[in-house]
């Protein structure tokens, strides 16, 4: 299949061109109000080029790869809709089954992906294909501007909280290389990773600034509704954070002191065991990603890691049964891999020695900051700030999720996308109130008056 038309060629340019002009349009005639518009049409740009080189580079060089199976399956989904339209309504409400693959024949094609969350990215992506004409280059773009909006929605509401970091916060959450590039192609990375900034932007709406409820309590449905279809596991580390979120602001609130300190530990358990008692209960709705099942395929995973097959790329954590406390046992290492590795001195391709380099980045700012701030003065301006304890505690639940159940590097790299920009603004701003500290206190990211 040619996965590049005259299509491409001339609508491409065009779609291009009125991107970079809506970019601009919008950072001028709002920046003078809003100044973090001033990273606006960078944050889209970085987007675009990320998308575009994954699907240039896996058109041109490797001559494969799923961004390219997502739209060959996804143009044949597309190609439904004027061929047999009730077969296309039919793919896209039911999926690709034994009982609706009857609808493809020899002149649509019959689709590569028959799972029903890859799938589901490619029900997603036939209505993109059909607006961007069949393009690949366009249906990227499209894909990219996507992404940057819940990235952005997700930046609006650190800076919300810390007006006054700004340009920090806009790289932890628009510039980070890996998460731009691997989070803006036709992938499942790039929907997970918007439907994340939509859903703690709307999260942030309701239950801290108790605004627009209709609509926002409808993104988070939905939203939820594309994470647990895509990637399930993304709910483990998403719903406790947001739960402990919500109780962590009452207790910052709280102000008799003494009440404070007596509640606020019981308050923070109940929230944890909350969580981990929804999730325990929400088997059905999560299939092969329900609790139970996440603990047996983790183990599976770890233990094929080893085939010989494997060598070069493979990641051994050491051995752990299907119980959580086994697994906890392997937090630590799993965290430091879900974040710090590869290693470069573990880098065996291009691609793996840039993730090595910003890894080893990362990991000399973390540990930079946290000797300035003393280790444990960290714990306490995590407490006592709810949205830095919430994004700290999706970043800890989504790195061990991912660290614990990711056996070799190349996958390691795409599926950890979503927990860097959280650590990254974590780190950021432990670093930022700690300095402020010393000068005044600062709770909520705002100073005390």
């Amino acid at each position: 299949m040619s996965y590049f038309s005259i299509i491409d060629l001339f609508y491409g340019p065009l779609f291009l061109m009125a991107l970079i002009v809506y970019a601009r349009v919008t950072k001028y005639s709002r920046v003078e109000k809003m100044p973090e518009f001033e990273y606006f049409s960078w944050g889209l740009y970085c987007k675009i080029v990320g998308g575009l080189s994954l699907c240039f580079i896996y058109a041109i060089y490797y001559g494969g790869g799923d961004t390219l199976n997502y739209f060959r399956d996804g143009s044949i989904v597309a190609k439904l809709l004027f061929s047999n339209p009730a077969g296309f309504f039919t793919i896209m409400t039911e999926g690709n089954t034994p009982e609706t693959r009857y609808v493809f024949n020899a002149e649509t094609g019959f689709p590569i992906y028959r799972d029903a969350p890859t799938f589901f990215v490619v029900r997603v992506a036939a209505p993109i294909i059909l607006l961007s004409g069949g393009s690949f280059v366009v249906t990227t773009m499209m894909f990219a501007l996507f992404s940057f909006f819940g990235n952005w929605r997700l930046y609006k509401v650190f800076i919300t909280e810390f007006p006054a970091m700004k340009k920090e916060m806009a790289i932890a959450f628009l510039f980070i290389p890996s998460v731009f590039f691997w989070g803006s192609g036709l992938l499942k990375d790039t929907i997970t990773l918007s439907c994340i900034g939509f859903f703690t932007y709307s999260f942030y709406k309701i239950f801290i600034q108790r605004e627009n409820f209709a609509a926002n309590i409808f993104t988070i449905i939905l939203t939820s509704y594309l994470i647990l279809m895509i990637k399930p596991y993304i709910i483990f580390a998403l719903l406790p954070g947001s739960i402990i979120w919500i109780i962590n602001k009452q207790v910052i609130e709280m102000q008799n002191k003494v009440i404070k300190f007596l509640t606020g530990p019981f308050l923070l358990a109940v929230g944890v065991g909350g969580g981990y008692l929804l999730l325990a209960n929400m088997g059905d709705l999560l299939g092969l990603y329900s609790l139970d099942s996440v603990l047996d395929r983790a183990v599976i995973t770890n233990n094929d890691l080893k085939a010989d097959y494997y060598k070069g790329n493979s990641v051994d954590i050491g051995d752990f049964e299907a119980t959580i406390p086994s697994m906890l046992s392997k937090a630590p290492v799993a965290i430091n891999l879900a974040l710090f590795r590869p290693y470069l001195w573990e880098a065996n391709n291009l691609v793996m020695l840039l993730s090595g380099l910003e890894c080893f980045i990362m990991l000399i700012f973390t540990v930079r900051v946290l000797i300035k701030t003393r280790f444990f003065a960290a714990f306490p301006i995590i407490y006592k700030n709810h949205l830095l304890s919430f994004a700290m505690i999706f970043s800890i639940f989504f790195a061990f999720s991912v660290g614990i159940s990711t056996s070799n590097f190349g996958s390691l790299v795409r599926y950890r996308i979503p927990v860097l920009p959280f650590f990254i603004a974590s780190i950021y701003l432990i670093q930022y109130i700690y300095s402020k500290g010393k000068e005044e206190p600062v709770v909520d990211g705002n100073k005390s008056e």
